[in-house]
């Protein structure tokens, strides 16, 4: 009598009973129940078993859910009676995508066609009701079909027992007239979680509405979870065990039978329990006259071959006023009408069903999806009804299981495990010294910068570009830091704006080194004018870097729309609840890496034209160690590891290097550091080459291959000349006037007064070596000595611009450049 499956050809055989009386033609429904098969549900199981998480799933709702998915993306059934559980059941800020995966699914209304229908039509239901089947959405998925709630039961003779439930833990236990009345069907875990979501709320009165710490109490007090267990036993029984086996059909049985006075079920039951004759039953509210509702919809499957208009005409005659009334009268069923606003329609019920009415006038609904909803980041309805109805079970039956407090801690926050409860492993130790070492050299390469800042005059320093330089380092330490970002991620607009700001992050690395780049190239390859300064100075390139920062991140950020962003979880699969900002790796990956290889290019480019005029005459190799650090970059996604040594490794090399030797041959006279010719970007002593000559122990490579003939040497010198610069009786006139010009041909002098003199020893040094048959590509000590090289006169001559005749690369190139001026 209470098994509706043996009841599902009659049901059949009298909705189409109701087409035919009303002269709709052409329509035949058979409503069936979805079967699942032997498989659905199995993916998910094992998985949770696979990672040995600590929460148990119903199997037999994963059965279910996996069942009803799968037929939605056949044709089998057009039309479907989903309720709210199920209906949005996924609805969440977060997805998990481990449900998502192994359901195979995204969206559960991905499956479903919405409704275009006019409010007329339809709004006898009521609102709220209305309402819930839109979910989230603006978008009408689901037409009221019925409606059902939680009663109690109780014969006429036992009315003084229906206020039972009202009762508080501490009186049940005073009282032997209410002990082991109560008969309810919790075999049934959807029966279960409707008893906890009632208890709590008219003996706690939680949770409260719009109050988000009220939801800590679930986790938090013990108390609880002891006083539902004391509330069974006093009620339903001491055996726990025996209460929580009992079926729906059992628990029906035993109130028909006269073995519990009290039946606690669905209004549904109604009709069923008083078709015997021989006793009478009526309905009384719960405590408060709050109750669990379950809405159910009728729903479009997407996947229907029968047009739209025809299901939508179908769906609407099977939800109509007519309809519902009609299946109250057959089934018992509870029409969706509004009984706080009697209409016509609801009237009309209400006289042939007045009990049931009253109870509809006066219920305070709860709506079970909100029990589990403590803000947008708790998991959804689908996972909560998942693990927590077991959960629950197993600490009802065992005193010393607290999963239920474990679950509730994970379905309701994100990241919720606090210190005290991590466990100290080998995982967490490494985490946290890599954390250590992290913020360590973040804060060495900020005294980096610093020191390059305050150290900027120097030529030493001027020659790698300071202010480019210290771009360079903070995008650096930006990349090392970047990660923290991901605390802060919490809504989709962040994930979104993470992607853009860490490309952001990679142009303030590599945009300052591709300007350092272009700087040395245009300077080498210039063959029309010499005063460039304007056109070089690191404020102007500053100026462009920033207009190409900007360019980039609104860029990046008009693509992105394209894009998939979203916020994902694990959800209960481990003990906690973390939130992952989930975007298409693939596709930003190839429109990054697209970009840096473009900028690789062209860098690429540059250094080997610059490389092939100026491995003679100028130490540029420290510009591969820039172009190895853009090429990390593009790895940087896949092995950041690498990405992070070869940032740190080429901030030692090319600028901590240059900081230690300031430091060991300190300026004498630091005032001429700060002379105003010296930030004249035409002073060609912050092009000098940082190698004193090619056996330098701070040149990276070696590039000459010998020291060459005089022949070659005046044939490498012309051709440089040409190369370098190219100027004509014309050209001359229009710089007689140029500050900059005097500047830079001054300073040419001065080199050339200084140098004449002592690059004749030296050819007689390489002549006597000839002679004597020593020929060798580097001098060796003895020579450096006949020719009166001095370190440290070299390296405190920086400020008197005086330089030795040793540093054959600048006076070559000076020589050079003034005989072609002239």
């Amino acid at each position: 009598m209470y098994s509706f499956k043996n009841l599902i050809n009659n049901y059949n055989e009298l909705m189409n009973q109701f087409f035919t009386n009303n002269n709709i033609e052409d329509v035949e429904v058979k409503f069936s129940y979805c079967a699942p098969d032997d498989y659905d549900g199995t993916n998910i199981l094992n998985l949770y078993k696979e990672f040995k998480s600590p929460y148990t799933l119903d199997i037999e709702y994963a059965k279910s859910f996996n069942c009803i998915i799968r037929e939605l993306k056949r044709s089998n059934y057009d039309l479907m009676i989903l309720d709210d559980r199920f209906l949005f059941s996924d609805n969440s800020y977060l997805d998990n995508t481990v449900l998502q995966s192994e359901f195979s699914y995204s969206k559960v209304i991905d499956y479903l066609t919405e409704y275009n229908i006019v409010n007329e039509n339809i709004n006898f239901h009521d609102r709220n009701i209305l309402k819930d089947g839109k979910g989230d959405t603006e978008l009408l998925y689901g037409l009221p079909y019925e409606l059902d709630f939680d009663v109690l039961y109780y014969h006429d003779v036992d009315e003084g027992l229906k206020d039972s439930l009202s009762l508080k833990v501490k009186e049940l236990q005073s009282d032997e007239k209410v002990n082991d009345i109560v008969s309810a069907g919790l075999k049934n875990n959807d029966e279960l979680f409707n008893l906890l979501a009632e208890f709590l709320s008219y003996q706690y009165g939680l949770p409260k509405e719009n109050d988000p710490e009220s939801y800590t109490s679930l986790y938090k007090d013990k108390e609880i979870l002891n006083s539902l267990r004391k509330y069974m036993k006093g009620l339903m029984g001491s055996d726990i065990e025996k209460t929580l086996s009992t079926t729906v059909e059992e628990a029906c049985t035993n109130f028909a039978e006269g073995k519990k006075p009290l039946l606690k079920g669905k209004a549904s039951y109604y009709n069923g329990l008083n078709q015997n004759p021989e006793i009478i039953v009526k309905a009384s509210a719960l405590p408060e006259n709050k109750s669990v509702i379950t809405e159910k919809y009728v729903v479009m499957n997407r996947n229907s071959l029968k047009p739209k208009e025809t299901l939508q005409q179908i769906a609407l005659q099977l939800t109509s006023k007519e309809m519902q009334y009609y299946r109250a009268l057959q089934f018992g069923s509870i029409p969706t009408f509004d009984f706080k606003n009697l209409s016509e329609d609801a009237t009309s019920y209400c006289q042939a069903h007045a009990e049931m009415c009253e109870l509809l006038k006066t219920i305070s609904p709860i709506r079970i999806r909100n029990i589990v909803r403590k803000r947008n980041y708790s998991a959804s309805f689908l996972e909560s009804r998942l693990i927590v109805p077991t959960a629950l079970r197993e600490s009802l039956t065992d005193s010393s299981n607290d999963i239920v407090q474990k679950a509730f801690l994970n379905i309701l926050d994100i990241s919720n495990k606090n210190f005290e409860q991590t466990k100290v492993d080998l995982f967490l130790i490494m985490f946290l010294v890599l954390n250590v070492i992290t913020i360590i050299i973040a804060i060495l390469l900020f005294l980096v910068i610093l020191k390059v800042y305050r150290n900027r005059k120097h030529p030493y320093i001027k020659a790698v570009s300071p202010q480019l330089t210290n771009l360079t380092i903070l995008g650096i330490i930006l990349k090392i830091i970047y990660p923290y970002f991901f605390l802060l991620i919490d809504t989709r607009f962040l994930c979104r704006m993470s992607v853009i700001v860490n490309f952001e992050i990679n142009n303030i690395t590599f945009i300052p080194l591709f300007a350092i780049i272009f700087r040395i190239y245009y300077i080498y390859t210039n063959i029309s004018s010499v005063s460039y300064g304007k056109k070089l100075h690191d404020k102007r390139l500053i100026i462009y870097i920033l207009i190409g920062l900007v360019i980039a991140f609104f860029a990046a950020y008009g693509i992105s729309y394209f894009g998939y962003f979203n916020l994902t979880t694990t959800g209960s699969l481990t003990d906690n609840r973390f939130m992952t900002c989930m975007y298409d790796f693939k596709a930003n990956l190839i429109i990054t890496n697209s970009y840096t290889l473009i900028l690789f290019v062209i860098m690429m480019a540059m250094t080997i034209r610059v490389r092939k005029l100026s491995k003679k005459y100028g130490d540029t190799t420290f510009i591969f160690f820039i172009i190895l650090l853009l090429l990390s970059s593009c790895l940087s996604e896949s092995a950041y590891a690498a990405f992070f040594k070869t940032d740190g490794g080429s901030s030692v090399t090319n600028y901590s290097i240059r900081l230690l030797y300031i430091r060991k041959h300190p300026v004498k006279n630091k005032e001429k550091l700060y002379k105003k010719d010296f930030n004249n970007i035409n002073n060609l002593v912050e092009f000098i080459p940082i190698k004193k000559n090619d056996s330098s122990s701070f040149t990276y490579f070696d590039s000459s291959n010998g020291v060459s003939s005089t022949g070659n040497k005046s044939i490498n010198k012309s051709s440089m000349a040409k190369t370098y610069i190219r100027m004509d009786g014309d050209m001359e006139g229009q710089y007689d006037n140029d500050s900059n010009y005097r500047a830079f041909t001054q300073s040419l002098h001065k080199y050339l007064s200084e140098d004449e003199d002592e690059d004749m020893n030296q050819d007689k040094v390489n002549m006597d070596k000839q002679n004597n048959m020593n020929y060798n590509s580097s001098y060796n000590t003895s020579n450096f000595n006949n020719s009166n090289y001095n370190t440290s006169d070299f390296n405190n001559n920086y400020g008197n611009y005086s330089f030795n005749s040793n540093n054959k690369n600048s006076f070559y190139y000076y020589n050079e450049l003034n005989n072609n001026i002239k």
